[in-house]
């Protein structure tokens, strides 16, 4: 009886300790707070049943810890509804009867996607054969509206105020300022000076922020710049080059990882030209795939730190990222404009046509000039910025300015 009464100690023991362990792990997986929350989407419903000829408002609202960069309904199955989006709102009146079946799709600005579904069911009015007896019914008493309703005369009911359109805003002209390479070094300086008197209406910079162990410095200048100040990473904040894994965590929790920005009828993508080129490809496959976001545009700048083309001189060539550059001109209709502007050569040239442009001439020392009859002009001994000017009709000019505001080309 000894020995088993000790059996039994030790087997509850052991079962005692399962318990504590599996309670430490659920709390330590609860302290764990994701890199990024996907967007979280709500509806007022997820299924509605209703009759043929009834307004339909599906009312969304989508939150997020960062910026919520497209928000799109869709019907994936169904009769063919002609609904109409209006924000996160969608709107129809069934004619046919079936189960139609919707879903919001939201997007933030780290790339991460959520979608919900909502089903509506629609059925003919149910008609009593027996024919009961007339009755004169009293008059109808006009109900009471709230002040987010509207009356109808027809059903004698209070309807929701439907969501006006969004308003348009008239395209207006951007002034763009594109640089990369920047440095905490005299010249280096002297181009942010530049930049921040341009008060321009967005300032990209395409990558290696500092090269310096922290973004300390580009926090102090660039990063003052505020809402208009969009960065991507260079291969200096990249862990697998030569940076590290803290500068990369860093430079991605300020700058963000690759995303768009659309400006009338201008379409800016930001490209982490570090990471995986088939992961870069799957993303802005759906964008430039998006006829809500690409109805209207006529120029597509895309702004990465290494280059859609070798420059003159070709200590970094366009082969790093061929791959993508290959699959983005190939989804760009024809008729838009592509401009490619890049960073990694420490100079500045321009291509034929002015269609690429490598703007490393941020504060970094230069690269020197080779010879390449694709690009025309080279430039190695400016330290400058190139400015962007984009009219309202989508007509796109440029210019090289250096540290002391000199127009160079």
């Amino acid at each position: 009886m000894g020995i088993l009464k000790t059996v039994l100690i030790i087997i509850a023991i052991v079962f005692l300790a399962i318990f504590v362990i599996a309670i430490i792990n659920s709390a330590y997986k609860n302290l764990v707070v994701p890199d990024n929350q996907i967007p979280i989407i709500s509806l007022d419903n997820t299924v509605i049943n209703t009759t043929i000829g009834t307004p339909i408002f599906i009312n969304g609202s989508i939150t997020d810890d960062g910026v919520i960069l497209s928000a799109v309904w869709d019907q994936v199955a169904g009769p063919n509804s002609n609904f109409t989006q209006v924000d996160y709102d969608l709107y129809f009146t069934p004619v046919t009867n079936g189960t139609y079946i919707f879903k919001l799709e939201a997007q933030d600005n780290k790339q991460s996607i959520n979608e919900i579904g909502v089903q509506v069911i629609v059925n003919k009015p149910v008609v009593n054969e027996t024919k009961p007896p007339v009755v004169t019914p009293p008059p109808p008493v006009k109900p009471t509206c709230s002040t987010s309703q509207v009356y109808n005369a027809t059903t004698n009911k209070c309807d929701p105020k439907p969501t006006p359109p969004p308003v348009v805003i008239p395209a207006k002209e951007l002034k763009i300022t594109v640089v990369g390479d920047v440095e905490n070094s005299a010249s280096g300086k002297l181009v942010y000076e530049q930049i921040k008197k341009q008060n321009a209406t967005y300032d990209f910079v395409l990558g290696d922020l500092g090269y310096a162990s922290t973004l300390s410095w580009f926090k102090s200048t660039y990063g003052t710049l505020g809402d208009k100040m969009f960065c991507v990473l260079g291969n200096h904040e990249s862990a697998n080059e030569d940076g590290s894994s803290s500068i990369q965590k860093e430079a991605l929790e300020f700058c963000g990882n690759s995303y768009w920005i659309r400006e009338g009828p201008t379409l800016f993508l930001m490209l982490n030209t570090n990471d995986n080129q088939d992961t870069l490809i799957t993303a802005y496959g759906k964008i430039l795939s998006n006829s809500t976001i690409m109805n209207g545009v006529k120029n597509v700048h895309v702004n990465g730190h290494k280059g859609c083309a070798t420059p003159p001189d070709s200590h970094h060539d366009a082969g790093e990222i061929q791959k993508l550059c290959d699959y983005i001109k190939s989804k760009v209709p024809t008729n838009v404009k592509l401009f490619y502007n890049s960073a990694h050569n420490h100079l500045y040239s321009e291509s034929v046509g002015k269609i690429y442009k490598q703007i490393g001439t941020g504060g970094k020392s230069h690269y020197t000039c080779g010879t390449n009859a694709d690009f025309p002009y080279c430039n190695n001994v400016n330290y400058g910025f190139l400015l962007y000017t984009i009219k309202a009709d989508g007509t796109t000019t440029s210019q090289f300015i250096d540290y002391n505001g000199k127009v160079i080309h």
